[in-house]
C-alpha cells in the first residue's frame, strides 16, 4: 500500500484524528514518535492480533530506558489523566487475579499499564501484592508468543513499581528456590528491571553460588543492565567479576554462558576489570571468539559474519515485497546481526520479536530453515545455535519438521541438539505423540550412557516442549514411567501441577 494510501486510511478506529503522508513517514523514520494509539491502529489496519505491535515496541523503549521506570513507553489511553482514570475497570481485573478467573495477556497488560503510572498505588489488604506477583510470573513462565511477551512486560512493570516491587522480587526468589521448578532464567533476568536491593542480593547469590547453570545464566542477563544502570555498588561489581573469573576459567561452562559472562565482564568499569586474574586474560588471548566479545560485545568479526548476514537477508527480501524504486532497507542487516552474533540473549530476542513482527517474517524463517539444513550451517555450532534460538521467536509451522529432525539427528554436537530441543518448544506447528515418544527415548538413553548436564538438560526441555504444548497425555505418560530419567519425571510432575486456571489464562 501506498503512504498516501495508508494515510488517508488512517484515521478510524483506535487512531480518530488524523494522518497526513509527512506524519506516517516520521512515524517510520523514527523523526515522530508513536503513541499506544499510533501502534493500535497499525495493528487494525493490518490485521493483527491486539499487542503484536504494542508488545515489542514496549519491549524495546523498556530494555532501552533506565531501569526503576515502570510506566511503558507507549502510555496507555488516560493512564496520565487522573479525571480519567478507570478504576472499576481496574477493579474488577484485579478481582479476577485475586480470584483465579481467566486473565489474558492484554488484561495483564491492560492492569499493568495504569497502575504503573501510580506510584502510589494502594491495594488493600497489601498482601494482594503478592498473589499479583505470584499468579503473573506462573503464567509468565507457561505462557508462549504474544501472550508471554504481554506478561513478560507486565510482570517488569511490576518489578519496576515503588509498591509491587518488593512482592514481585519475592516471587521470582520463591520460584528460583522450588527445586521442582521446571523454569529458571527469566525469573532470574527479569530482576533486571528492580533497583530493590534484595533483587541485587538474588542476582549476586546466583552469580556466586547458583543453583543451576540456568540460574547463573539468567543472573548474568540481568547484569547486563544492571551494570549498565548502576544498580550495584562498588563491592557488588567486584564480587560480579569474580564470579565471571570463575566462570570464564573453569572450563565447565555453556559457550553461551561464557560468551555472556565475558560481556559482563566488558560493561564493568576500568578498574573493576583491571583486577580479573592473569588466568583470565590468558583464556581471552587464547580465544578468538571471546576476544572479539571482549573488544567488541560481538561473537564474530564483522569479516566474518557479513558473508552470513548478507546470506540471510538476501533471501528474504528476493521476490518478496513489492519496495518502491530505490529502496533498501538498512535496518533488516542489523537486526539479522544482532539476532546472530549478539552474546546477550534479550539483544538477540528484541530484534527477532521486531522481524516477527514485519512482513519480513515468513520469508526471514524460510531463510533459516535453509540455512539449518546445510551440513556447513549444522557443523558450525555457535552459528547453528544463534540460529535455532532465533528460529525459536521467528518459526512457523513449516519449520517444525526441519526443528525435528535435528531434535533425533544422530552426530550432532550436544550444544546444537539442546537448541534444537529448546526451539522445538516455540517454534509453529505441533508434534505427533509418537515423535514425542521417539525423541524421549532417544535423549533418554543418551542420558542413562553419559548423565552429562547437556543430556539432563535436553531431557527437561524435550518435556517442556511437551509442556508448551499442552500434552498432559505425555506428560502424564513420563511422569508415571518409573525408567524414564528424573530429569524427565521431575519436569514433567512439575507442568502437571500447575494451576489449570494459570495454564488455561497463559
Amino acid at each position: 500500500m501506498r503512504a498516501s494510501a495508508f494515510a488517508a486510511a488512517f484515521p478510524g478506529g483506535s487512531y480518530p484524528g488524523g494522518a497526513s503522508e509527512s506524519t506516517v513517514s516520521r512515524w517510520e523514520t523514527g523523526a515522530g514518535r508513536a503513541t499506544f494509539h499510533t501502534v493500535r491502529r497499525y495493528e487494525e489496519l493490518l490485521g493483527l492480533p491486539n499487542g503484536t505491535l504494542v508488545a515489542p515496541v514496549d519491549y524495546l523503549h523498556r530494555y532501552v530506558a533506565p531501569t526503576g521506570r515502570s510506566a511503558p513507553g507507549l502510555t496507555r489511553p488516560a493512564s496520565r489523566d487522573r479525571s480519567a482514570v478507570p478504576y472499576r475497570r481496574m477493579e474488577e481485573l484485579l478481582d479476577r487475579a485475586g480470584q483465579s478467573d481467566p486473565m489474558t495477556g492484554a488484561d495483564w497488560d491492560e492492569l499493568t499499564g495504569h497502575m504503573s503510572v501510580r506510584p502510589d498505588l494502594v491495594i488493600v489488604p497489601s498482601r494482594l501484592w503478592t498473589g499479583l506477583a505470584q499468579r503473573l510470573l506462573a503464567e509468565m513462565m507457561v505462557a508462549d508468543g504474544l501472550g508471554w511477551m504481554q506478561r513478560s512486560e507486565a510482570l517488569h512493570r511490576l518489578m519496576a513499581h515503588p509498591v509491587g516491587q518488593a512482592a514481585a522480587v519475592a516471587a521470582c526468589a520463591d520460584a528460583i528456590a522450588n527445586p521442582g521448578n521446571n523454569v529458571f532464567i527469566e525469573p532470574m533476568a527479569i530482576l533486571d528491571a528492580s533497583l530493590h536491593p534484595d533483587a541485587n542480593r538474588l542476582v549476586l547469590a546466583e552469580l556466586t553460588r547458583p543453583t543451576n547453570v540456568r540460574t547463573r545464566y539468567g543472573a548474568l542477563l540481568a547484569s547486563v543492565r544492571k551494570v549498565r544502570d548502576g544498580h550495584f555498588n562498588s563491592d557488588q561489581m567486584v564480587a560480579v567479576r569474580s564470579a565471571i573469573d570463575d566462570i570464564v576459567t573453569g572450563g565447565d561452562a555453556h559457550m553461551s554462558t561464557v560468551a555472556l559472562a565475558v560481556d559482563v565482564l566488558r560493561r564493568l568499569p576500568a578498574p573493576v576489570r583491571a583486577g580479573a586474574s592473569r588466568r583470565l586474560h590468558q583464556v581471552l588471548a587464547a580465544d578468538r571468539t571471546l576476544s572479539e566479545v571482549m573488544s567488541a560485545g560481538r561473537l564474530a568479526t564483522s569479516a566474518s559474519s557479513g558473508v552470513v548476514v548478507n546470506r540471510v537477508v538476501q533471501a528474504t527480501i528476493s521476490d518478496g515485497l513489492r519496495e518502491p524504486p530505490g529502496f533498501v532497507d538498512e535496518l533488516l542487516p542489523t537486526l539479522v546481526d544482532e539476532m546472530l552474533f549478539s552474546p546477550v540473549l534479550d539483544t538477540s530476542l528484541l530484534a527477532s520479536l521486531l522481524v516477527r513482527s514485519s512482513p519480513y517474517a515468513a520469508r526471514f524463517a524460510g531463510a533459516l530453515a535453509s540455512e539449518l539444513a546445510t551440513p556447513r550451517i549444522v557443523g558450525d555450532t555457535a552459528l547453528a545455535c544463534a540460529m535455532l534460538g532465533t528460529l525459536r521467536s521467528v518459526g512457523r509451522a513449516e519449520q517444525r519438521p526441519l526443528v525435528e529432525r535435528l531434535v533425533l539427528a544422530p552426530g550432532l554436537r550436544g550444544e546444537v541438539t539442546l537448541a534444537a530441543v529448546s526451539c522445538l518448544a516455540h517454534v509453529g506447528g505441533r508434534s505427533t505423540d509418537e515423535f514425542w515418544g521417539e525423541a524421549l527415548s532417544r535423549h533418554g538413553r543418551v542420558w542413562h550412557q553419559h548423565r552429562s548436564r547437556l543430556a539432563a538438560d535436553s531431557l527437561s526441555t524435550l518435556v517442556y516442549g511437551m509442556g508448551v504444548a499442552r500434552n498432559f497425555s505425555m506428560l502424564t505418560r513420563v511422569r508415571a514411567d518409573d525408567t524414564a530419567p528424573n530429569p524427565a519425571r521431575e519436569a514433567a510432575a512439575w507442568w502437571l501441577a500447575q494451576p489449570a486456571t494459570h495454564l488455561v489464562s497463559a
